[in-house]
């Protein structure tokens, strides 16, 4: 198997969600006998994050030795390849991250759809009210402001609540109405924004 990690991703810059995805095909595909090739061809960055969630549960499950036979990394760029060094000399916060996850009894994908989730609507509310509104679907001016001025501290501790921090944008009648025939661009985007039903 040949997976394309910006296809795969799509994104330049793949993220810890990202790393956890293409672990779970890296498994179903060493479970069907296969090698794999993950070939970073265009990919201009990533994050500690990606690696530690691709590669270190797939040391830990099959073992180096299994990898080194099954797995080749193709088109990895230098500065990519540093980060992945990083990432592996750098498994304190990691680990850590993992142990007070389990301690908390908090679901790991509920963590990191929230944390992603909260890191990017404070970006968005401290930039443009507009997109706030538009992008996020938040038209409460005090609700963007509070947004805007969550900490890290802040965004860790609500992203373990074990409960989603956003809500569906659209109706059950829009569900079924793009099951019976895909509707045109802009009455996806007015059934999103709750105008339609």
């Amino acid at each position: 198997m040949h997976i394309v990690v910006v296809t795969a991703t799509s994104s330049q810059i793949p993220q810890s969600i990202h790393g956890k995805n293409l672990a779970r095909l890296a498994r179903e595909c060493f479970a069907n006998q296969q090698s794999l090739t993950i070939d970073f061809k265009d990919v201009k960055n990533i994050t500690l994050g990606f690696f530690q969630e691709l590669f270190l549960p797939l040391v830990a499950e099959f073992g180096s030795d299994f990898l080194k036979s099954k797995l080749k990394i193709v088109n990895m760029a230098r500065h990519v390849d540093n980060m992945m060094q990083s990432a592996f000399q750098n498994l304190e916060g990691y680990f850590d991250k993992l142990t007070t996850i389990d301690q908390l009894g908090c679901d790991d994908e509920i963590y990191t759809m929230n944390h992603a989730w909260l890191i990017k609507a404070r970006e968005i509310a401290r930039e443009n009210s507009v997109l706030t509104e538009l992008v996020l679907g938040i038209t409460d001016e005090s609700m963007r402001s509070a947004i805007g001025c969550l900490s890290l501290e802040d965004i860790d501790f609500m992203a373990r609540s074990n409960w989603l921090c956003f809500t569906p944008r659209f109706s059950s009648q829009f569900i079924q109405s793009i099951k019976k025939e895909s509707p045109p661009m802009a009455e996806a985007m007015l059934g999103l924004s709750g105008t339609i039903d």
